[in-house]
C-alpha cells in the first residue's frame, strides 16, 4: 500500500512507522536532460519506482530530494548543482529525521546516476544508519546482476536522456516528453563512462552538446515498462 507522508497527519505517520512500514525517500536532481525531457527526470523516475514498489510492500513515501551534486550538467540552463558536502549533510539530516520518526526500515530510491552523487548517497546513508541504528538500504541498479539487464546503452552509453531514460519517462510520465523533438533527435554515440575516465568533467567535454547521450528516438513506453520492472525488482531485492 502506498502512503504519501506529506499528505498524512503526524499520528498517522507514527502509526505506520510502528506497524513496520518501510519509509521510502526518492532522490533525484534538477538538471538538463536533453532538449526533449524536463529537468526533473530523475525525481519522476525515482517516484515512479516508489509507487510500483508500493504494490508489493506497505510504504510511506517521503517528499523527494530534488537537488544534489550535478556538475556534469552545470553548463546547461536550469541545472542546479549543490556542492557534495552540502548535499551529503542535507541527505544525512533528512534520513536522520525519517529514522527519528520511528521508521526502522528506510530505502533511498535514487535515480540520479552521476558517480559523485551516488557516492554521496551511499556515504550519507551509512552515516545516518550509524547514528540512528536503523536498517537503511540504497538499492544500486548500476551493479551486477541488474546493470547488464538494463541494456548496453545503460552500461556503456551513459544512460543520460537517451533510449534508457526516455523510455522510462514514456512509461512513467509521457506527458512530460516533447515527442516532436524526441523523434527528430539523432543518436549521440558516446561512451560517457569512458569519457569520464578519460577526464571529461561536463557533458560538453564528453561530447554531448545538447545534454543527451544515446538514442532518444529509439525509446518506447514498452521498453520503459521492461526497465521499470527490472529496477523495481532490484529495489525489492535490496529491501529484503
Amino acid at each position: 500500500m502506498h502512503h504519501l507522508a506529506a499528505a498524512l497527519s503526524w499520528p498517522r505517520v507514527k502509526a505506520l512507522a510502528e506497524s513496520g512500514a518501510w519509509a521510502l525517500l526518492p532522490v533525484g536532481s534538477t538538471e538538463a536532460h536533453g532538449p526533449h525531457l524536463p529537468l526533473n527526470v530523475d525525481v519522476v523516475i525515482a517516484q515512479e519506482v516508489c509507487r510500483r514498489v508500493a504494490a508489493h510492500r506497505e510504504v510511506v513515501e517521503f517528499p523527494p530530494v530534488s537537488y544534489s551534486l550535478t556538475d556534469f550538467a552545470a553548463p546547461f540552463s536550469g541545472t542546479v548543482s549543490v556542492p557534495g558536502d552540502t548535499a551529503k549533510a542535507m541527505l544525512v539530516a533528512v534520513l536522520r529525521g525519517i529514522a527519528g520518526a520511528g521508521f526502522a526500515r528506510v530505502a533511498v530510491v535514487n535515480h540520479h546516476l552521476e558517480p559523485a552523487h551516488f557516492k554521496v548517497v551511499h556515504t550519507a546513508a551509512a552515516e545516518a544508519a550509524r547514528e540512528r541504528s536503523c536498517r537503511l538500504v540504497v538499492p544500486d541498479h548500476r551493479r551486477k546482476p541488474t546493470g547488464p539487464l538494463l541494456g548496453d546503452e545503460f552500461m556503456h552509453g551513459g544512460s543520460h536522456a537517451g533510449c534508457y531514460e526516455t523510455s522510462l519517462m514514456l512509461a512513467a510520465a509521457p506527458h512530460l516528453v516533447d515527442e516532436p523533438i524526441r523523434r527528430a533527435l539523432a543518436p549521440v554515440a558516446v561512451d560517457l563512462p569512458g569519457a569520464i575516465k578519460a577526464g571529461a568533467t561536463t557533458f560538453l567535454e564528453a561530447g554531448g552538446p545538447n545534454a543527451y547521450f544515446g538514442d532518444p528516438a529509439a525509446a518506447s513506453a514498452d521498453e520503459g515498462e521492461r526497465l521499470l520492472g527490472i529496477i523495481v525488482t532490484a529495489t525489492l531485492d535490496a529491501m529484503r
